[in-house]
């Protein structure tokens, strides 16, 4: 007889949920936004796309540090709040950037495709849904416009 925990095999439906996951966000969606982005681009004499996407980096970055009063995080908060589960921890985030016409724009990557208890060990998988209500979040936090997700074969 084989060895279960050895020959572990996992199911073909739940393999997508360990991929990761990219966010594709366009330009500032706001007048109010765009006025800032130009006035940076002008003032560090550097291109428009490059404040967009170091602007947005910042953002996330910033967003991905736990609060002082806690150790959750904006996305810890957002998934609480969309997926309904107490006491979760999101996957790690980082962002980079897409080609799209020949221009570069941002995009958030999600690490797993699942948050974690607040033990770090049960995964609840995150659907899509989920994963579209925080784009959209996002979308109204960041003031740049969600397009879609991806789940990712690889990064």
């Amino acid at each position: 007889m084989e060895n279960p925990v050895i020959h572990h095999t996992i199911p073909e439906d739940e393999k997508i949920y360990r991929r990761p996951i990219a966010l594709y966000f366009g330009g500032p969606w706001t007048t109010r936004q765009q006025e800032i982005l130009d006035k940076r681009a002008i003032k560090w004499d550097c291109s428009y796309e490059f404040v967009l996407n170091d602007d947005f980096a910042d953002t996330i970055n910033s967003y991905s540090n736990a609060r002082a009063d806690s150790d959750k995080n904006y996305f810890d908060y957002c998934l609480l709040i969309h997926s309904g589960i107490s006491e979760v921890y999101s996957p790690k985030v980082w962002t980079d950037s897409y080609t799209h016409n020949g221009f570069r724009y941002p995009r958030l990557i999600l690490k797993d495709g699942f948050i974690r208890d607040k033990d770090r060990v049960k995964r609840f998988f995150l659907r899509d849904e989920v994963i579209d209500l925080l784009g959209q979040t996002l979308e109204e936090h960041t003031e740049y416009e969600y397009i879609e997700f991806k789940r990712l074969k690889n990064v």
